[in-house]
């Protein structure tokens, strides 16, 4: 029974293996009728290389700032009586802006006046002395001594009727000064105190500040290599974050004449005009100074440099083969780079699909494709042949 039963288990195995055997035939016959699907090639897309004129820049943030502000407070001690205007009204050289209430000015000019007064009669009656001793001192009635006292007289009474005269117009002036005047043309930027505040030293402080917008600055920081190369009437370009994609273009007016000595930087200022008020103080952004311009340079967008062993290098097109070439950056300006060396207007590189090839790679092509929507690219003013697309910085390529 037990020898059956092994008889019958081999059987059963033997029959099993030529099953196995028979259909791994039956797939080989398959596969070679059917015969062998090869990879097809990387798809990548391709742009022109071509030339634009390349402004060398210094670059640093900045914030916009008045040309000129003025705190506007009293000289005077006293009481806020009023006040004429409010934040955002535009104001003229001169014009009223606050009343103050002086303490006990208005009795120190009374008493300054009733002292003038006093100098004045004892002025009047040192000079009728005088002319008296000079017409009875020929006849030896006066002596000399006597007229020498007159001279004197007179001379004492003249300086204190000055010192007199000088104190009511210090109180008057004083005084005048409760009258509070805008000192420039402006516009109200910050209301400060309100009627019934103590203004005037020591304690009180500003009123009202005005600036001047129709004309702002900003300052650039310029580093000490880069100084020699700024020089007064140098065009420059501010751009600001809360109005993109909108530059706003100056020149450089003024340099500082020595360098900070914590950034070891070099404040320039360049100043914009903003006739209708678009521009207010304070709005930061980006300044650049021109310094000089690369003309009928050859540009790439930034994605197709990649960076290997701190070179760069980019995928030129050869036919339907990519070549791997070295290349010499330039100015970056984020989406797009210039090309010192290693390029040639015209000649098509490789701006998506790198990650896949190699150098020798054969490829299929689509030209001039935004890499990232998918949309056709068209041509852009500001170059000559194809636009450089929108991309990310340049990637890395271990």
């Amino acid at each position: 029974m037990r020898d059956r039963r092994r008889t019958v288990l081999g059987g059963l195995s033997r029959g099993a293996a030529i099953v196995a055997l028979a259909l791994v035939a039956a797939c080989s016959k398959s596969d070679g009728a059917g015969g062998a699907k090869s990879r097809p090639p990387p798809l990548v897309v391709v742009t022109k290389v071509t030339t634009r004129d390349v402004p060398v820049e210094v670059r640093a943030p900045v914030e916009l700032r008045a040309l000129e502000q003025a705190d506007v407070g009293s000289k005077t001690l006293g009481v806020l009586d009023a006040v004429f205007v409010d934040r955002g009204d535009k104001v003229k050289r001169g014009q009223l802006v606050a009343l103050v209430r002086p303490s006990d000015l208005p009795d120190q000019l009374t008493a300054a006046r009733g002292t003038l007064a006093n100098t004045q009669a004892s002025l009047a009656l040192a000079r009728q002395n005088f002319d008296r001793a000079s017409k009875l001192a020929p006849s030896g009635v006066v002596s000399q001594q006597e007229l020498a006292n007159a001279t004197a007289a007179v001379a004492q009474a003249e300086a204190q009727q000055a010192a007199a005269q000088a104190q009511v117009s210090a109180l008057a002036v004083r005084l005048g000064e409760t009258r509070i005047d805008a000192p420039m043309d402006g516009i109200v930027s910050v209301r400060r105190l309100d009627p019934g505040a103590i203004v005037g030293p020591p304690g009180g402080g500003a009123i009202v500040t005005i600036v001047q917008i129709d004309k702002l600055r900003v300052f650039i920081p310029v580093t000490e290599r880069e100084v020699a190369k700024i020089k007064l009437g140098l065009e420059a370009r501010v751009e600001l974050d809360a109005l993109p994609n909108r530059p706003f273009l100056g020149k450089v007016s003024k340099m500082a004449p020595v360098l900070d000595p914590s950034t070891r930087t070099l404040d320039v200022e360049v100043r914009l005009t903003n006739p209708d008020g678009e521009l207010r103080p304070g709005m930061f952004g980006h300044g650049a100074i021109i310094t000089e311009v690369h003309p009928h340079a050859p540009v790439v967008p930034a994605s197709a440099v990649l960076l290997s062993d701190n070179k760069s290098f980019v995928y030129v097109l050869s036919g339907d083969k990519v070549q791997r070439r070295a290349v010499e950056i330039g100015v970056d300006e984020g989406t797009w780079v210039e090309i010192k060396g290693g390029l040639r207007e015209g000649e098509e590189i490789v701006t998506a699909g790198a990650d896949s090839i190699s150098d020798g790679t054969t490829v299929r092509v689509q030209r001039d494709l935004d890499p990232y929507t998918g949309a056709k690219l068209t041509a852009s003013p500001s170059t000559s042949g194809t636009a450089v697309p929108p991309s990310a910085p340049p990637s890395q390529r271990n």
